[in-house]
């Protein structure tokens, strides 16, 4: 079965759509003036991979990013935007549809967690088989829509069954990268992801990720995917068009991007025979960053910025600059993610840039968050919504033009089985399990305790996040984020802070009977479990200590959980963990 046979007779109804919606979009157009189509802006939506607001220039980070940096100046930086959920899946679905990730009803999601029972968002949703999402509805609207890069929004392929239960080629991480098979294998699987994102509603799309990087050719390359999206811009320059951008860049952190620049003909689609040139050469851009005093592992964000600095410089070659809506946002933090926390997690650059439209060296520092974006999209292009099109979020047209305007009084966050709210100064998030898990929990060793009550996560962020906030998996949290930004001190047991606390759990309860699943003693259900009956477990994760990448039992000799180094044989790693299951097993019986 191919990616285009997930959805039965769905391309063929998107091709008819298409052929449809083109015609008695464009006949009015034709009909007027050539000029109406300038009058509805293009739309680009620039996203980064695990970018933290802080590293970037124009948010006081010391890094070199100009052509970043320019978007702040001529337009309107955020200081106060989110993102629902903080790992990719989940972000990048409220990204392309404008709504929260556990209103997802994804095929697989709902097999999984059907709508009588407490939802557990992650990396199990994606974008749906009747195509209410951004690209298929710009496109009806008369807009030409484009999607360049990680895509992460589809079914899960990471097995060789997979793989292969979708007619793609098994990218095997230890396979040789120079062979011909290996790359013409690559090759095929992403003309088969092109095929699935134009299935989607997309008009056009080229050079995709279907996920994250992958072994043999696990390298960020920024030209090969900006190649595409300049191409996408060219080819559209006279009309409305929506390009949907996501860079794989800032990923892996610094030494993953200096490795990457040492290797140039790796791409998504296998081994490349020439690099695009399509911004300065990477020996230049580090010859920038090291004049600039910069330390030289901050390249990859100057490597990034030269890509979103192509792409305003050909906006401005075709004269359309003026018209085009360009809006630069990450997917989440990085020492945050996988949490609802704010610092490095939930709280995200924005930029938006509109000249004429947009007054210049603005600052909004209200709330606003991600399933903002689409209904803003729907709004300025006048596209109408379709009936059941759901969106969580609102337009925020009216900032733009007047940066002054507030927008949101609190926000709604979801990951996992924690969900959240967060108003100007204070954030709650509450920990409630379902029954499948509790069981899982009842069931686990000591060791384990952590991963089974984790809301989302695997031993090395959990002991992380542990480590640096010891109450990170208590039932309910509360923090003076005016106070306490990084949320080290858990208020929810505060007296004092009891009317804030029920505050906070009014709104989240609004917020939960709204997308109508059951979540704890907020919204009851058969699927819950009261709080009471996790607090001896939570009790218990106090005879553990965190250390890098698990736990160990306090007093007693370390047992890690590292991951084997990527470059070793399968033979290898599994001799590793092999040795780790003996330490462990040794551990518990003393």
């Amino acid at each position: 079965m191919s990616l285009r046979e997930i959805l039965p007779g769905a391309i063929c109804v998107a091709k008819f759509r298409t052929a449809f919606s083109v015609v008695v979009t464009l006949l009015p157009l034709a009909l007027t003036s050539t000029t109406f189509a300038a009058k509805r802006p293009n739309i680009i939506l620039f996203v980064t991979d695990d970018q933290v607001k802080e590293e970037l220039a124009c948010y006081g980070g010391r890094v070199l990013t100009p052509h970043i940096d320019r978007l702040a100046r001529e337009g309107l930086r955020f200081d106060n935007a989110h993102v629902p959920s903080t790992v990719c899946t989940p972000s990048r679905y409220t990204l392309l549809t404008g709504r929260l990730p556990g209103n997802s009803y994804f095929e697989s999601y709902l097999a999984e967690h059907p709508r009588d029972s407490q939802g557990n968002p992650g990396f199990n949703v994606g974008l749906e088989d009747d195509n209410m999402n951004v690209g298929n509805v710009l496109r009806e609207a008369g807009y030409v829509t484009g999607l360049v890069g990680k895509l992460h929004v589809g079914p899960e392929l990471k097995k060789r069954e997979q793989y292969e239960a979708h007619g793609l080629y098994y990218p095997d991480p230890e396979a040789d990268p120079d062979s011909p098979e290996v790359v013409a294998g690559w090759q095929r699987n992403e003309r088969s992801f092109r095929e699935w994102v134009t299935g989607k509603g997309f008009s056009w799309a080229k050079h995709n990720y279907w996920g994250n990087i992958k072994a043999p050719y696990n390298r960020h390359n920024a030209e090969w995917t900006l190649e595409a999206a300049l191409e996408f811009i060219e080819q559209n320059s006279e009309q409305p068009f929506y390009l949907h951008y996501t860079t794989t860049l800032m990923h892996g952190g610094g030494k993953a991007w200096s490795d990457s620049m040492n290797h140039p003909l790796v791409s998504g689609a296998g081994k490349l025979e020439k690099l695009p040139t399509v911004i300065p050469s990477r020996d230049e851009i580090r010859r920038q960053v090291k004049e600039a005093g910069f330390e030289e592992n901050t390249v990859g964000f100057t490597w990034m910025d030269a890509t979103v600095g192509a792409m305003l410089e050909q906006l401005d070659r075709l004269g359309i600059a003026d018209n085009t809506l360009f809006v630069f946002v990450s997917d989440h933090g990085t020492e945050g993610k996988w949490t609802l926390h704010d610092h490095n997690g939930t709280a995200v650059p924005c930029i938006m840039r509109w000249p004429n439209v947009i007054p210049p060296e603005t600052v909004n520092s209200s709330l606003i968050q991600t399933t903002d974006f689409v209904p803003t999209f729907f709004d300025i292009a006048g596209a109408k919504r379709p009936t059941a099109y759901r969106v969580d979020g609102v337009s925020l047209s009216s900032v733009l033009s007047d940066p002054t305007r507030e927008i949101h009084d609190h926000l709604f966050f979801e990951l996992g089985n924690a969900r959240g709210v967060r108003t100007d100064d204070w954030k709650y998030i509450a920990v409630r399990y379902e029954t499948e898990q509790f069981r899982r929990i009842q069931s686990a060793d000591l060791l384990r305790l952590p991963r089974a009550l984790a809301y989302i996560g695997n031993d090395k962020t959990l002991s992380n996040h542990l480590g640096q906030r010891p109450h990170f998996l208590e039932s309910d949290q509360l923090y003076h984020l005016a106070k306490d930004p990084l949320e080290t001190t858990n208020l929810a047991g505060n007296v004092e802070c009891s009317r804030q606390l029920n505050h906070l759990k009014g709104l989240l309860t609004n917020q939960l009977q709204a997308q109508g699943r059951p979540f704890g003693e907020f919204t009851p259900g058969p699927d819950t479990v009261p709080s009471e009956k996790i607090q001896p477990y939570l009790r218990e994760l106090r005879k553990l200590k965190p250390i890098k990448r698990g736990f160990e039992i306090v007093g007693q000799e370390a047992v890690t959980t590292d991951a084997a180094p990527a470059e070793l044989t399968r033979q290898e790693r599994r001799k590793q963990r092999e040795v780790r299951k003996k330490k462990r097993l040794a551990s518990e019986s003393n």
